[in-house]
């Protein structure tokens, strides 16, 4: 079994080391290519074609400027504790011990529009680029037209007779061409309940999918029947909503927050 997360535009300030050894990423030559042309973007042009502030463009720029292979614990931070938006939060990865990073390890992975998709132990340097970003360092139009079938190819060859359990977004799910596969893909959803029905809230979906990546190392999950067991948070699963590759969690109102 292997699980999708999308990345966090966000990264810790902190240093945070496991014991656990770390590794470098599979796609570093495309990871190079892109950022050689993305590293000579101003300031101005980040802003404009990132829409972001420009004190933030500022920031983005001088990282990529500072980009430079090869990684190692110097000056790079491994992946799942390097991201810190809302889903990684929730993952909660500064608190696993060596056994729970080793099993991370062989399951998760992460999408990322500048190294493709990253295990949880790669090292990677601090970026700003997303897999919807419609800009790509050849003739293609955007990532996902750069990235083709090669992510997806070798997610396929990464999970074997394996099932793939998307905790991704949309926008990242897109890239892994999950559709191509020949291995079973099941998504999982996170709905609150609301006066017309079911609703996906954004900022509840990503830490749920967090929650559930975290739920899947903790407790060593391998069977795809075992994330119907997934009562943190509120959620629970239902059945009614749900069909044999869309499993749905649901929570009532009241547990929202």
């Amino acid at each position: 079994m292997r699980v999708l997360l999308s990345p966090a535009k966000t990264f810790r300030k902190e240093g945070l080391s496991p014991e656990a050894g770390a590794s470098q990423p599979l796609f570093m030559k495309e990871a190079g290519e892109i950022m050689q042309s993305l590293s000579t973007w101003s300031p101005k042009e980040l802003s404009q074609k990132m829409d972001i502030s420009p004190q933030l463009a500022e920031e983005t720029a001088q990282r990529h400027l500072n980009w430079s292979a090869p990684f190692h614990p110097g000056n790079a931070k491994l992946a799942v504790l390097a991201f810190h938006g809302e889903v990684y939060r929730a993952l909660g990865a500064e608190r696993w011990n060596a056994a729970d990073f080793d099993f991370a390890q062989e399951r998760l992975r992460i999408i990322s529009g500048l190294y493709g998709w990253l295990r949880p132990l790669d090292l990677i340097q601090e970026y700003r680029l997303e897999m919807g970003t419609k800009w790509a360092p050849n003739q293609e139009n955007n990532l996902y037209g750069f990235w083709g079938d090669q992510l997806a190819q070798s997610l396929a060859k990464d999970a074997g007779q394996g099932t793939i359990v998307n905790l991704a977004s949309a926008e990242y799910a897109k890239a892994m061409r999950l559709n191509t596969l020949d291995t079973p893909v099941v998504t999982c959803t996170f709905k609150e309940e609301r006066d017309n029905g079911f609703k996906l809230i954004g900022t509840y979906a990503k830490h749920a999918r967090g929650r559930m990546a975290g739920f899947i190392v903790k407790e060593r999950i391998s069977k795809v029947s075992a994330l119907l067991d997934f009562n943190e948070g509120g959620y629970h699963f239902n059945e009614q909503i749900s069909t044999e590759d869309q499993f749905v969690f649901t929570r009532a109102s009241k547990t929202a927050s």
